[in-house]
């Protein structure tokens, strides 16, 4: 008998096919059933539940979000288990699946390289103008002294969390010649890091030209970078986010940028996914992508293989 016979897995977003063959190969039966609501989902696996078909553990990605409600709803039918293919946790409610004994389970490690890199190619693009460029270059024109380019070697980037995004973040831009200074939560990063200046937030706003935001989003977070903080920026400012929506008040933000008080942006992620204020696509001084920092071929299949790996390390100290 094959070691997790008996215990099935709900695929409710789509992930790599790589993890779903290692879980298979472990004794899981894995269903996919993709882009389901929330209560379709509830529904679907009440049925299966009916027919004494228990899934035990439902595998999800950052893009779904669950409300309490949901995740109460889902430990009376049989949900035990939460995996979600991301590096954080913020879109289930925690503390309710504490409440109701449901482990989460996610891959830290899974898409930093990913996001990293997407984070350093917002802030070249900004700086280089490439996506101007090519929109005149194939509408016709070729104009080289139209652009205001700046280089990245001498600026000084503040990076707002110094954890595995922010980290390599900085490692990246301290290559190509900037200043890095950081700030978080965690004081003993100062002493891992001992080549990051490190400071408070709010000198860390006043001095840096460009600010790169990779802390989780929860209570502490939410709103972090307001109207008031978002005012101690210089004018020449840039901003990037590629962490979570909801760390920066796109109000203020969208205020600040329409009325030239900093200078550009590249958000990769908003508050209210996939629905984004409208006033962003206005704006002339604000690059946006789809929240794909942290997806890459390779970070897919990194994040599902790993995902397994959570998953039998669990089991197999749970069950076994």
């Amino acid at each position: 008998m094959k070691q997790f016979s008996g215990f099935k897995i709900f695929a409710a977003d789509k992930i790599h096919p790589v993890g779903l063959i290692t879980l298979r190969k472990k004794g899981f039966t894995v269903l996919k059933k993709y882009s389901l609501s929330n209560p379709d989902l509830i529904n679907f696996i009440n049925k299966k539940t009916a027919f004494d078909k228990k899934y035990s553990c439902l595998i999800i990605r950052s893009v779904r979000k669950f409300s309490v409600n949901e995740i109460e709803r889902l430990s009376e039918i049989s949900i035990k288990t939460i995996c979600t293919a991301s590096s954080g946790f913020d879109n289930i409610p925690i503390n309710t699946c504490k409440k109701h004994s449901i482990k989460v389970i996610n891959v830290p490690d899974g898409n930093y390289l990913a996001a990293a890199e997407h984070t350093i190619a917002l802030l070249l693009n900004i700086l280089k103008n490439v996506n101007k460029a090519d929109i005149d270059m194939k509408s016709g024109m070729f104009e080289s002294l139209k652009y205001h380019n700046y280089e990245l070697a001498g600026k000084t980037i503040g990076i707002i969390g110094v954890g595995r995004v922010g980290s390599h973040v900085a490692k990246l831009c301290k290559a190509f010649g900037a200043k890095v200074i950081g700030n978080d939560v965690k004081k003993t990063l100062a002493h891992k890091y001992k080549w990051i200046e490190f400071k408070d937030l709010e000198a860390l706003l006043k001095t840096s030209d460009i600010i790169s935001i990779h802390t989780p989003l929860d209570d502490s977070t939410r709103n972090l970078l307001d109207s008031q903080r978002l005012s101690l920026l210089k004018k020449n400012t840039i901003v990037l986010n590629c962490a979570r929506g909801g760390i920066i008040d796109e109000t203020a933000l969208i205020r600040m940028l329409d009325n030239r008080k900093i200078y550009f942006a590249g958000i990769d992620v908003f508050e209210n996914e996939p629905d984004i204020k409208r006033s962003f696509v206005k704006l002339g001084n604000v690059i946006l992508t789809p929240h794909l920092a942290g997806k890459t071929i390779e970070s897919n299949e990194r994040i599902s293989e790993q995902l397994a790996v959570n998953i039998l390390k669990y089991y197999s100290k749970k069950y076994q």
